[in-house]
């Protein structure tokens, strides 16, 4: 290890792990425990219209009440997320995070009982809310632990976001199989589970301490060294971050609004940047594969059961390579892992399109698209699947950075909004050629990063951020 660097500590593992699994996997959770139960649920809405309403629900009107229950998380977290810059200058880092954890447990309770009070409208109330806590998370969670870290780490800790949303998928798909709880009398269970990892994640965060950068931008110096203290335990690293601190900040932040940042001219493309990463990731299809992957297991001759294992396969592989994240970004640069993740993506979607097309008629390249399918969670998770988490830590300076983050989480829900309802018509008008949509927004990515993107990895965001400060004219380094 190079002189001056620290590596990972127990405490700061801990602290990753455990904000992780308390904040993040909650969010992959509900993506991913609704496909299983949703007959149950469709029947208990069509009871419960019947018995409430006397009304009967028809298959068009069906057809929008799950779209509802699925979109209305989504919509939650594009509302939530011009709401987080707000909460972090009043609560702080560590103060959303349990904010967003209690109301991620209303939004279980409220799951939880909709059925016993025979009310759907709970139901959509508990979606909505856990989407407001999702996009809190989305905003804070990365920033916390990057603010934590030492400067060496900061790539590292910013995959756990995308390691809690992949295992969040993974755990609630486990949750929503029939011989768990994805059964008609225990499916409310189901969705409520996420609320176990709530609890046990964020129990000890009390004992975590608050982000140092935070403290400092609040004036609290003695605090913020004692934080520091914390998570070094080194006394002349402790004196030269403060150091550092003071030099970047002078002791306080100077407040800075969203509106400034939004017409500050020098910030144009640290949030392009920030808002185009985390549009990408969600255009590319990611969430699309999902959809579309059972049918492409059926039709390669594997039963509906089967195609369903095969598709938890997938969300597990997803996982798996995730779990990589945090070697790939402590050994690699940001600019060439986004620019192969993206190029690869965009190969393996185009294969897929192929594939798909020529299955069709020869029934051998259905495996091959399994192939493609397996090496585009791979590419994905090379970079567009952890950087757009955690960039923004690494561009922009922490008086304009909750507003950036929060910025660009408004993008993540609002394209994984804008995916989940064009996709299905395109689908339907244009077949398995949709994707080569998603391709071409892995095309953008690569030449956005390409251009502008300055490396960051090991590098303080006063140093990246002046690269940035000319807008397109800007010349990277």
């Amino acid at each position: 290890m190079a002189e001056g660097q620290q590596g990972w500590t127990a405490f700061l593992l801990f602290i990753c792990v455990s904000i992780t699994v308390g904040s993040v996997v909650p969010i992959g959770y509900a993506f991913g425990v609704v496909n299983a139960p949703s007959a149950f649920i469709r029947s208990w809405i069509m009871e419960s219209a019947l018995a409430r309403y006397s009304s009967r629900l028809g298959d068009s009107q069906m057809t929008v009440m799950m779209s509802a229950v699925v979109s209305i998380f989504l919509i939650g977290g594009m509302l939530g997320a011009s709401f987080a810059p707000i909460f972090s200058d009043r609560l702080g880092r560590r103060g959303i995070l349990t904010l967003s954890g209690l109301l991620t447990l209303v939004s279980c309770i409220c799951q939880l009982f909709c059925r016993m009070a025979n009310s759907i409208e709970m139901l959509l109330l508990g979606r909505l809310i856990g989407g407001l806590a999702a996009a809190l998370i989305y905003a804070t969670q990365p920033m916390y632990l990057v603010e934590l870290a030492p400067a060496e780490l900061s790539g590292s800790v910013g995959v756990f976001t995308s390691i809690g949303i992949t295992g969040g998928i993974v755990l609630g798909q486990v949750f929503s199989f029939d011989f768990v709880l994805g059964t008609d009398k225990l499916w409310t269970y189901a969705l409520a589970g996420s609320g176990i990892f709530v609890v046990v994640g964020l129990a000890p965060i009390f004992w975590f301490p608050e982000s140092p950068r935070f403290l400092m931008s609040q004036g609290k110096k003695e605090k913020a060294r004692v934080a520091l203290m914390r998570l070094r335990r080194d006394e002349g690293r402790v004196t030269a971050e403060m150091a550092e601190y003071e030099a970047t900040s002078g002791v306080v932040d100077q407040k800075v609004t969203t509106k400034e940042v939004l017409c500050n001219k020098k910030l144009k493309m640290p949030l392009i940047i920030v808002s185009s990463f985390h549009f990408v990731q969600q255009m590319s299809g990611i969430n699309a594969i999902w959809f579309y992957s059972v049918n492409i297991f059926t039709q390669s001759g594997f039963t509906l059961t089967v195609a369903l294992w095969l598709n938890f396969a997938l969300g597990l592989e997803n996982f798996l390579f995730a779990l990589l994240g945090p070697v790939l970004m402590r050994r690699f640069n940001r600019r060439p892992m986004m620019i192969l993740s993206c190029f690869f993506c965009a190969i393996f979607l185009t294969l897929l399109v192929v594939g798909l097309e020529l299955m069709l008629s020869i029934h051998e390249f259905s495996y091959a698209c399994i192939a493609f399918l397996s090496l585009y969670i791979l590419a994905f998770n090379v970079g567009l699947a952890s950087i757009p988490f955690f960039i923004g830590s690494e561009i922009f300076k922490p008086a304009p950075r909750p507003s950036a983050m929060a910025f660009g989480s408004f993008f993540n829900w609002l394209s994984n909004f804008l995916l989940g309802m064009i996709f299905p018509v395109l689908n339907s008008a244009i077949g398995p050629f949709v994707f080569l949509l998603c391709a071409g927004f892995c095309v953008y990515g690569l030449l956005l990063t390409y251009r502008y993107l300055p490396e960051t990895r090991n590098r303080d965001p006063k140093e990246v951020a002046p690269l940035m400060e000319n807008g397109f004219k800007s010349k990277i380094k």
